[in-house]
């Protein structure tokens, strides 16, 4: 069992060792801050650290950054949020130069305008998710790397070789010996760079405990401590923390705030504090400790992700072909593509409905927001809508009411053409799918008066792989041939 830090080294020993760092350079610093135990040690020795410097000497600006990957807990999304509201309260109060700052995926790539815009399957497991990179990484990175256009900067990183034995050995692999800081391996700009500190990086679970709760016995809380409700340099309690930790039953980690795709993949999908709708794993431990601890106004959530994992799979609701009409085969069997613009609709109208039932106890609550929607709608007129309508009417069906730019929309075409149009292409056996892109790129294109787009348009659309699997397979048939007869 790993000695625990802070039985050999004093709490002054940190703040000493961040006070060096922090007054070395004008480089300013990134706290990746997610509401978790680690995240918020660090946020809380910053915090103390900079309290002990005279205000002449806080001259570095120190950004308390979180990012919501809109598919959070609501439970864990209203705690992380009122403590960044009392990270800036506070930060003013005491004449800290400390921001806290929420960052969110682009509404062009997020969750939901990924599976319900472009048809994205739900990540199934651990080396196939893509909604890491796209919803946590790649939001908080954009920030850094915003600050970079200026100048170099410092990434304050909550991770702990205690955490697991897997970890220790990457932390260790980046480790340049002597030295505090190391250069992150993917974040830079031009000649800027960005560096990791990680002053907890020897820290054991029950030397973060001890910082935050001040048991002063290093040893981890059990539910029958009882605590004077230690507190946070911002004001909050920590035992709020803490008891958030007791109602989970999944592992101690938390879902980082910056990492490389390989960190990612071994810690996010097993977080405490993960995304709702997980489908990486098996059963959300998170969602079902915090129903059984007295938060039945999450069951919605469960069932819906019970609901849409069951739903998957069924071939009914997927294309046999990827995205850009590429059929992959894997040991002789053509893989599952896309969800089907049909799924895609009874997932939206189940989602919808579960943000009403989940808005009677958090009314501010979207599980799916204007933006995303709009950013779906965009999508659905541009690949595979007729009506251009389809969206708006399923959102007033369920919500009783219209978006904002329903009146600016009308159809692409009347309800006796769309008729018309089912019918042939069931009576010439045409995919109606097929048809209708075909439709819309040429209404898209028609006043032009280069036709070359079109013509491009139509040609990519109609030499995808799956229209023609037919002759493919009769080509590598005969290719098998020839090849079993020459051996």
């Amino acid at each position: 069992m790993a000695a625990n830090f802070l039985d050999e080294n004093s709490i002054e020993s940190i703040y000493d060792e961040m006070q060096a760092v922090y007054l070395n350079d004008n480089r300013p610093w990134i706290i990746g801050y997610s509401g978790g135990k680690d995240s918020t040690v660090c946020t809380e020795l910053t915090f103390r650290m900079l309290m002990r410097l005279p205000k002449e000497k806080r001259i570095k600006p120190v950004y308390i950054v979180s990012s919501d990957t809109l598919i959070e807990n609501p439970v864990i999304l209203n705690f992380l949020n009122y403590n960044i509201k009392k990270i800036n309260e506070s930060a003013k109060e005491l004449d800290l130069p400390v921001e806290a700052i929420v960052v969110q995926p682009e509404s062009t790539n997020t969750y939901w305008t990924n599976i319900i815009g472009k048809g994205y399957p739900t990540p199934k497991s651990i080396q196939y998710r893509w909604c890491t990179e796209r919803l946590k990484i790649k939001p908080s990175n954009d920030f850094i790397k915003k600050q970079l256009e200026k100048e170099d900067v410092v990434v304050i990183l909550g991770v702990r070789k205690d955490e697991s034995i897997a970890r220790k050995a990457r932390i260790e692999k980046r480790e340049i010996e002597g030295y505090l800081l190391t250069p992150h391996k993917t974040l830079r700009s031009k000649n800027k760079l960005a560096y990791v500190y990680t002053p907890i990086v020897d820290f054991t679970t029950a030397d973060v405990w001890d910082v935050l709760v001040n048991s002063n016995e290093n040893t981890v809380p059990t539910p029958d401590d009882i605590f004077d409700h230690p507190a946070t340099s911002w004001g909050t309690d920590t035992m709020e923390l803490f008891n958030l930790y007791l109602k989970g039953t999944g592992d101690s980690g938390e879902c980082p705030f910056i990492a490389d795709e390989s960190t990612a993949k071994s810690s996010c999908g097993n977080s405490r504090f993960g995304c709702w709708i997980c489908t990486v794993v098996k059963e959300d431990k998170s969602l079902n400790g915090f129903i059984d601890s007295g938060h039945d106004e999450l069951k919605p959530l469960v069932e819906f992700r019970k609901w849409i994992l069951e739903n998957r799979d069924i071939p009914e609701n997927r294309k046999m072909h990827k995205r850009n009409g590429a059929v992959i085969k894997r040991d002789g069997r053509i893989m599952m593509g896309p969800f089907t613009f049909e799924a895609r609709k009874k997932i939206l109208i189940k989602l919808l409905e579960t943000q009403i039932e989940m808005q009677k106890f958090y009314p501010e609550l979207e599980l799916i927001t204007l933006d995303e929607l709009k950013a779906i709608n965009d999508i659905w007129d541009d690949e595979e809508d007729l009506t251009s309508t389809t969206l708006l009417k399923i959102y007033k069906e369920v919500i009783g009411k219209d978006l904002p730019w329903a009146e600016y929309k009308k159809p692409m075409f009347d309800p006796s053409t769309l008729d018309i149009v089912n019918q042939k292409c069931s009576e010439y056996k045409v995919d109606t799918d097929l048809f209708s892109k075909l439709l819309i790129d040429s209404n898209k294109f028609k006043h032009f008066s280069n036709n070359t787009k079109l013509k491009n348009s139509v040609n990519k659309i109609l030499n995808q792989q799956w229209l023609h699997q037919d002759i493919v397979e009769k080509i590598e048939e005969e290719s098998s041939k020839e090849l079993n007869y020459e051996d």
